[in-house]
């Protein structure tokens, strides 16, 4: 059977969000962009983003790797 690995990538910049589901042919591979999204985006690596989530599943729906979530968004103001 064929192995595909799939990367989900959701991000929040400047109050918008942005997401992506990128296909890796090995966990490594997956792994590998996993961690370079968070390095890149999250824990305030980048002013703008707020709100950073990754995931890996494999191609039968399982979750391999996370979610990881940096979610730095501000809290709501209450009434």
């Amino acid at each position: 059977m064929e192995e595909k690995f799939f990367l989900i990538q959701i991000k929040r910049s400047s109050g918008v969000y942005e997401k992506g589901i990128v296909v890796k042919n090995t966990l490594d591979e997956a792994k590998q962009s996993y961690h370079a999204y968070l390095g890149a985006y999250g824990y305030g690596h980048d002013a703008n983003t707020d709100y950073v989530q990754v995931a890996i599943n494999d191609v039968r729906g399982a979750t391999r790797v996370g979610p990881e979530i940096d979610d730095r968004r501000p809290a709501p103001e209450e009434e």
